[in-house]
């Protein structure tokens, strides 16, 4: 399961580094805590970690919080909060929040930590990063 989930993910992300530019860069479709994710998936499909709704609501809900924390850090909108505070609040934010709604995925703390300290070929998906890579992922 591992080897022929990651092999689509990394075969879409070379199709889309190569063919497909987008604003500034190109698209992507592989991140670092999808590791994580194929592990928990096919090592321990039972855990309520790895349910599908936690799955997609714990990602859904830390890339939202990193990507309204770059809001503020982002000089090109309001620029009002230090990097290096945004990039400690994105995931202690996602995960009070994700305990609270009862959706925990470890994997997706990591998410909002890949985006909140990402470079610009990161940062220029904003929204779009929920759809690709993080949705295009999991799905």
């Amino acid at each position: 399961g591992t080897l022929l989930s990651m092999l689509i993910i990394t075969s879409l992300d070379q199709y889309l580094l190569r063919d497909v530019e987008y604003k500034d860069g190109h698209l992507f479709a592989l991140m670092a805590s999808f590791g994580a994710v194929s592990t928990m998936l096919f090592a321990a499909p039972t855990s309520q970690l790895v349910q599908p709704r936690n799955v997609v609501g714990g990602h859904i809900i830390s890339v939202s919080v990193a990507i309204c924390l770059d809001y503020l850090t982002n000089d090109d909108y309001l620029g009002i909060l230090p990097q290096f505070l945004a990039t400690s609040l994105a995931p202690a934010i996602s995960i009070a929040i994700m305990c609270v709604v009862g959706l925990i995925h470890p994997p997706a703390g990591a998410a909002s930590v890949i985006y909140i300290s990402g470079n610009d070929t990161v940062k220029n998906l904003s929204w779009l990063f929920l759809a690709l890579p993080v949705l295009a992922d999991i799905f």
